[in-house]
Parts: C-alpha cells; sequence; structure tokens
C-alpha cells in the first residue's frame, strides 16, 4: 500500500539519522573538534573532509560595552546572556573548513542618565571560511588564513547589534611543541560604523580599522589514550583589538577547560577584561558533537533512492 511504502521510507530516514547522531555511524577515528572553544583562537588545522561539528553553547557578560561604538562613561551597568549559540563548522577537501554561527541575546542595560533597557531577541549571523595552507615542521609553525563577516541582522532599535556589517581576516600559525601546543591569530578588523549606538560624540559614515590578535596556548589531552577514555585540554588566551577611532579597544583574559569522550564534547571557560570596554568578568560553555556528516549525506541519499512510493 501507499501509506506503507510512505511509513517504510520515514522509518529508514529516521533510524539512519537517529544512527548517526548518537554515534552509531561515527566520524573518523582522530576527528576530534579541531575548534578551540571555549576560546575565540584559531587553529590552523581544518576539520577533515566531509567532517562537521555541531555547537551549542552561552555566554555570560558582566560590565563590557555591547555592541560596540558606545561613547564611553554612557553605560552604568550591563549584563549580556547570548543563549543559545548555535554553530555548525563542517570541513571540505582537507584544507578548507566552512563556519555559521548565531544567537539569541539577552540584554539589560541602566545608562549613566539612569535610564533602563532590557532587550531579547535575535543577534547576529557570522559566515566564515578557514584555510590550512602549510602544515608545521619541526622549526616552523603550520600556516593557514581565516575570514569572513557578520551579517548586519539584530536591529539598533533593539540595542543589539550595529545594523551594519563588519569583515574580520587573521592570518593563522599553531605550533605542537610537545605537552601543548602554540596558537596565534593575527590580523584586522574592519567594523561598519553606523553611528554611535549610545551617546553622541561622533557620526556616522566610514569604518572603524582596528588591528585584532588572539595568542592561545592549549595541553596535550590529559586522560589514557585508548578508545572509550575521556580527555581533558587546559586552555588559555590572550585576546583583543586596538586601533579604534571608536572606544572599540578590547582586551582579556580567558582561561578554559575541554573534556572529550568519542564524538562528544564539553567546554567551560571564564573571561577577565583587561581595559574598561571589556567585560569585568565572562563566563562560556557549551557542548560540541563531531559526526561524519559526508556519510550521513550518503545514507540518506540511499535510503531515498531505495524506497520509492
Amino acid at each position: 500500500m501507499k501509506i506503507g511504502r510512505q511509513w517504510q521510507r520515514f522509518t529508514s530516514i529516521a533510524l539512519l539519522a537517529a544512527f548517526q547522531m548518537t554515534g552509531l555511524i561515527l566520524a573518523p577515528s582522530g576527528a576530534s573538534a579541531a575548534a578551540l572553544l571555549p576560546l575565540v583562537t584559531q587553529d590552523v588545522q581544518t576539520l577533515p573532509d566531509g567532517i562537521a561539528e555541531a555547537v551549542i553553547g552561552f555566554t555570560y557578560s558582566d560590565n563590557g560595552r555591547f555592541p560596540g561604538f558606545i561613547t564611553a562613561g554612557a553605560l552604568r551597568r550591563q549584563t549580556v546572556v547570548q543563549v543559545p549559540q548555535l554553530g555548525f563548522n563542517v570541513g571540505v577537501g582537507d584544507w578548507a573548513e566552512f563556519q555559521v554561527s548565531y544567537e539569541t541575546i539577552y540584554l539589560y542595560e541602566q545608562a549613566t542618565n539612569g535610564q533602563t533597557n532590557t532587550q531579547f531577541g535575535g543577534g547576529d549571523a557570522r559566515v566564515f571560511a578557514k584555510f590550512h595552507f602549510l602544515n608545521e615542521t619541526r622549526y616552523l609553525p603550520g600556516f593557514g588564513f581565516w575570514f569572513g563577516a557578520k551579517l548586519p541582522d539584530a536591529t539598533r532599535d533593539s540595542f543589539l547589534g550595529t545594523d551594519d556589517g563588519d569583515f574580520t581576516g587573521d592570518w593563522l600559525l599553531s605550533k605542537d611543541f610537545g605537552l601543548f601546543s602554540g596558537h596565534a591569530n593575527l590580523g584586522i578588523e574592519l567594523l561598519g560604523n553606523a553611528g554611535p549606538l549610545i551617546g553622541d560624540t561622533f557620526t556616522a559614515g566610514g569604518q572603524d580599522d582596528l588591528f585584532d590578535y588572539n595568542l592561545a596556548l592549549v595541553s596535550k589531552p590529559l586522560g589514557a589514550p585508548v578508545d572509550g577514555a575521556t580527555t581533558l585540554r587546559l586552555l588559555a588566551e590572550f585576546t583583543g583589538t586596538t586601533g579604534s577611532r571608536f572606544g572599540n579597544d578590547r582586551n582579556a583574559l580567558r582561561f578554559g577547560l575541554q573534556a572529550n569522550h568519542g564524538n562528544a564534547g564539553l567546554y567551560l571557560g571564564v573571561t577577565a577584561g583587561l581595559v574598561t570596554a571589556s567585560e569585568n568578568v565572562g563566563v562560556n560553555g557549551g557542548f560540541i558533537y563531531t559526526f561524519d556528516a559526508a556519510s550521513l549525506l550518503h545514507g540518506l541519499k540511499r535510503a531515498l533512492e531505495s524506497t520509492d512510493y
């Protein structure tokens, strides 16, 4: 019967997807998360071809100046909670990785004039690509490039975004030193200037050109190097931007922990701002799942082809 065939088709597809997401169709051995979450620093290494990461997380920030282009002294206090933060990364050709992310934001702030603002809504989508050009050698680090854009999805009226597009491009360096690895991201950020979000000391137009830098140290996995074992990594970074003409300089230290078991990982980080515009303190965390996207798509295609109406 037609209904029976439709049900068979649906069941086959659903079971295949369930097996993939529960790890019965696993990513190849060694394809653990290439992301250095909870850090913002990028590793030169890209995900293997067809391997993907799904990320869901959160970030809490206290008394920073979010989202940028806010006049110094305009805020008395601010709390920003980004939850959920959603990300998807996929490797292409063993030398490229494509990344997309999006979040919803809760914002509470009080201006120095006593006015308060409470908002909840969608943030900005981000689309990036990473390219791995050279493997590291005995003396030289691995080399790559990471670039992309923040799209102007969040509105100025909600104070959840600048309603302008931003561009970032960073050269990437990574080197294994045995007990730990070092990572450096150096480049530029071009922030669209739609005018001051709070305050009125400058006019709209042009862009804010900044130099950005991320310097990170990451430990080797701590734990038994056997199948099925849970391993831990300790992570730390110094991150920031400088050269702003509109008060967008930032500096912070971040320390984190990443736990990986099979294809799943958990991460947690704590941030301390080093300049007034950065948050006093921040916390971020979340869950990473690594899977073989190419095998999943191939299996779904076979299921669709083998089950007709």
